[in-house]
């Protein structure tokens, strides 16, 4: 019985074919390409819409040499795979009242080319709206009709999937790639706005500080000053002063502890000069040194030979603290005359 049905269909078939032979039937060039279908209707209203939410949708490559290729394309974890269904062929019959698409003897009824890139088709009593895809590349397409004629040809159909070629995944890494250099350019862009702003508030504190010592000096009560002038004459001629001085000028050099205690008995002397200075910008030891030599009038040779450096080094490390405290360009002697005055 089962025969008998097969035979009549396929005897329908062909006699609606014959008979529409002269009926402008077969291959439409405006079909031709890859479609994908967006949306299937049911007689009830229901929709299923795709890609679906497992992440799959359907595919058919329509060619002019009358074949169709039909395939599933699924997404899982970023990789795309390939599950092919049919590979067969197809054409179209201009009925009277109606146009026929037929697809490996399937007769799908009201077929309507709705756009260039739309159309919709009746299979059985479920409408099938169809879009045509102009982002699928002819590599891919190839891909895709390679995968589906392997695999009906093998006669295991349904049994196997196959995943997208190197190319494909080598452009999907490279997507991957660029997305992660964009974070990484937007990240280190965050960094740079955020220096910079340290670096702009950085520059106003030393600009009001730079500011506050100037007032102070310039608001200074003349008796003040008076008294700084005799405790600095006072220390300058110590016994303290003098045998320091005549150590570095034999060309001796400092220990750590030796610093230390000069720090201690310049304090009383100049009871800021250090809390401005580490204001300005915080220094190493070194180079705070070094301030501190020039503070009690030492010159930058004896400096050189009571740090264990170069003159050239000391002379470096002065222009240096210039432009870290007033962000531009002066050298040695502009710092010497500044430290005069903490």
């Amino acid at each position: 019985m089962n025969r008998i049905f097969s035979f009549m269909s396929f005897l329908s078939v062909f006699l609606l074919l014959g008979a529409c032979a002269n009926e402008n039937s077969g291959v439409r060039n405006d079909m031709v390409g890859a479609w994908v279908l967006k949306k299937i209707i049911f007689p009830t209203g229901y929709e299923t819409v795709y890609p679906n939410d497992r992440g799959y949708t359907r595919c058919k490559i329509y060619d002019m040499d009358s074949t169709f290729y039909y395939a599933e394309l699924l997404t899982v974890d970023s990789e795309t795979m390939i599950v092919p269904l049919e590979y067969e062929r197809y054409t179209f019959i201009n009925d009277v009242e109606d146009t026929l698409l037929v697809e490996n003897g399937r007769f799908m009824r009201h077929f309507r080319l709705m756009n260039d890139s739309v159309y919709t088709v009746f299979n059985n009593l479920e409408q099938e709206i169809w879009v045509k895809t102009n982002s699928m590349t002819a590599g891919r397409m190839d891909e895709i009709r390679h995968a589906v004629k392997e695999n009906i040809d093998s006669g295991e159909k349904n049994s196997m999937n196959f995943i997208f070629s190197t190319s494909e995944k080598r452009l999907m890494r490279m997507n991957q790639n660029m997305s992660v250099l964009v974070s990484v350019l937007v990240f280190v862009a965050l960094l740079l706005v955020v220096y910079v702003r340290h670096v702009i508030k950085k520059s106003r504190l030393i600009k009001r500080e730079l500011e506050h010592i100037e007032e102070l000096n310039r608001l200074r009560p003349q008796p003040v000053t008076l008294a700084m002038r005799m405790v600095e004459r006072e220390f300058f001629a110590s016994e303290y002063y003098l045998a320091f001085r005549t150590r570095l000028e034999r060309g001796e050099a400092l220990k750590d502890s030796e610093l230390d205690e000069l720090e201690q008995q310049v304090k009383p002397v100049y009871p800021d000069f250090a809390n401005r200075l580490y204001k300005l910008y915080n220094m190493s030891r070194h180079e705070y040194h070094v301030c501190l030599l020039l503070k009690v009038n030492i010159t930058p040779v004896l400096i050189a030979s009571a740090l264990c450096r170069e003159v050239s080094s000391i002379s470096s490390t002065r222009s240096r603290l210039y432009v870290k405290v007033f962000g531009k360009k002066g050298g040695a002697k502009e710092w010497d005359a500044f430290i005069s005055t903490l």
